[in-house]
């Protein structure tokens, strides 16, 4: 009681008076800010465990941890780096010990992958469970896995890329998507499955349904989106019932120490004190004074519960290419259209023996490129597009952190997009199309390479997917597959060259069930896909085998 009220006069029990020493006051502050004290003892949570160092002596200061060593299977399809295998035993080791967990690498450092390790391995350490219904009184007792029941929770555009990681890297989870209209379907028989996965938005009209249910992890993909602590997603997130908690993002304060509160105390109630508690003691002794020793008692109480790597910390465990794939959301609109004109192309597939036919289906095919793009390619303007949405939102994140970045798209018109939004939001840039030649090639080449204000250089495939040195760049965007996959490897080679000292990053943008999607399956199954088809002289039998399956 006396060092939480400051005073240094303290009575024995003989009467006598002990003056507590000035140093006291300043070891034991952070201790006694967060205990709950009575007549004779602190009484801290066990979360709160990281106030003990510097007080107790080493041994017996540190929390009695459980764990388990991880130890990769066949059951996860990857091959894992050793910071990613240093992560899956640091949320392993919160798992056992039931403590929440923020893991907030860089972007493009594996956190879905290290999240999938964790749900894969915790799977393969349960108990099977008696199958009730293949009880009688003559039967053998039979047992079946039991399921993990684990929720996660991304922004809506990412589900798809969550369900696309899951079926990569652990085909053996059994995994719903909670989404959309049809998720009433699967209601009934939510906790069948290992890994369910939803959006923000689902939770917030489902949450009376969702509160009743009792899931072994909830991991926030994204987590930022539940830093207003005012918020209804806020207060939906953290009526979920649930055993364990892990917290995906790379900015986990995006504005202010708020953002920070909201993010601990749903994976660790009450680690920072109450709301009141945190900004009297914490935000504005740091925001409003800068108070050094407050910053270090706050690092100190959250440091065992964030874990961020950066690319430069782990570069020598970096792949020198990495390439991941976003899948967008077309827009409603945008959406009608492609069926309209995929219905189409689907009626001249009927007459193919005419080789001017073949010609109109591939014209269509050209079309339906293009709206998945944006429907203002075929100048329709008054829709919008789901992966203009994407991308600025994406291209926005590198921006902000500095970095340099190559686009690639097949359609200039479509760079022209982005290059207007670069002039609305005053954004230096350069531009590469076949119109531009010579001299004035050079330019904005060398612009690009020498100009740090110069960050985004847009260019077209056919003139600028050979013969350049961008080595400038290590952000690679491509908007649109092309048919032959080794022009998009060209288009790569730009930055990923001799020369290069960062860790290249390629991201390509594809419209969900779209003729895209096609592509890159025959990208992938086809890597002699025909050059001939841009030509459209002569269709080879190669494309016309895969129409049906471009328009299904």
């Amino acid at each position: 009681p006396n060092l939480k009220s400051q005073n240094p006069i303290y009575i024995l029990e003989d009467g006598s008076v002990f003056l507590i020493p000035h140093e006291w006051f300043a070891r034991y502050k952070s201790l006694v800010t967060m205990a709950k004290t009575n007549k004779t003892s602190l009484q801290i949570r066990t979360n709160q465990f990281a106030l003990l160092e510097n007080i107790l002596p080493k041994n017996e200061a540190k929390l009695e941890q459980k764990t388990i060593k991880y130890s990769t299977s066949n059951n996860l399809k990857a091959t894992l780096r050793p910071y990613q295998i240093s992560g899956i035993q640091w949320l392993l080791d919160h798992h056992y010990n039931k403590l929440g967990a923020c893991l907030a690498d860089d972007m493009g450092l594996g956190k879905t992958l290290q999240t999938i390790a964790v749900l894969t391995f915790v799977k393969e350490q349960m108990q099977p469970i008696e199958n009730k219904d293949a009880l009688d009184l003559f039967s053998i007792l039979e047992t079946k896995p039991q399921p993990l029941n684990a929720l996660i929770v991304a922004p809506s555009s990412l589900i798809f890329n969550w369900e696309n990681e899951l079926k990569k890297f652990a085909p053996f989870l059994k995994v719903a998507s909670y989404s959309g209209r049809d998720r009433q379907s699967i209601k009934k028989k939510l906790l069948e499955y290992d890994v369910i996965i939803t959006s923000y938005t689902i939770v917030l009209k489902d949450i009376e349904f969702l509160k009743s249910l009792l899931f072994s992890y909830i991991i926030l993909d994204e987590s930022q989106y539940i830093k207003n602590k005012s918020s209804k997603i806020f207060s939906a997130i953290n009526q979920l019932t649930v055993h364990h908690k892990i917290t995906l993002s790379g900015t986990p304060i995006e504005n202010s120490l708020d953002d920070l509160w909201s993010q601990m105390q749903f994976i660790n109630p009450n680690l920072l004190g109450n709301y009141s508690f945190f900004k009297d003691n914490f935000k504005i002794p740091i925001e409003k004074k800068c108070d050094e020793d407050v910053i270090v008692n706050l690092k100190k109480l959250i440091n065992p519960y964030i874990l961020r790597r950066t690319k430069e910390q782990v570069a020598k465990d970096l792949p020198e290419l990495t390439e991941q794939v976003f899948y967008s959301e077309m827009q409603p609109e945008q959406l009608k259209l492609y069926d309209q004109e995929k219905s189409a192309a689907r009626n001249h597939l009927l007459d193919l023996k005419q080789q001017k036919n073949k010609i109109n289906v591939l014209n269509v095919l050209l079309k339906l490129r293009q709206i998945a793009n944006h429907p203002v390619l075929i100048d329709i303007k008054n829709h919008s597009s789901g992966k203009f949405t994407d991308v600025v939102e994406y291209l926005e994140t590198l921006l902000k952190a500095k970095q340099k970045i190559l686009v690639f798209s097949s359609f200039v018109k479509h760079l022209e997009l982005y290059t207007t939004w670069c002039q609305e939001n005053n954004y230096n840039y350069s531009l590469l199309t076949g119109s531009v030649i010579g001299d004035d090639k050079e330019k904005v080449i060398t612009n690009f390479q020498n100009n740090p204000e110069n960050q985004l250089f847009f260019i077209s495939l056919k003139a600028g997917g050979v013969g350049l040195n961008l080595t400038a760049a290590n952000y690679i965007v491509i908007l649109d597959p092309w048919w032959n996959p080794f022009t998009e490897k060209q288009a790569i080679a730009r930055a990923h060259r001799i020369g290069q000292e960062k860790q290249v990053h390629v991201m390509r943008f594809i419209a969900k069930n779209s003729i895209e999607e096609k592509i890159i399956s025959l990208q992938k199954n086809k890597k002699d896909l025909s050059d001939s088809i841009i030509q459209e002289s002569e269709i080879p039998a190669s494309i016309i085998e895969n129409l049906s399956y471009l328009l299904e």
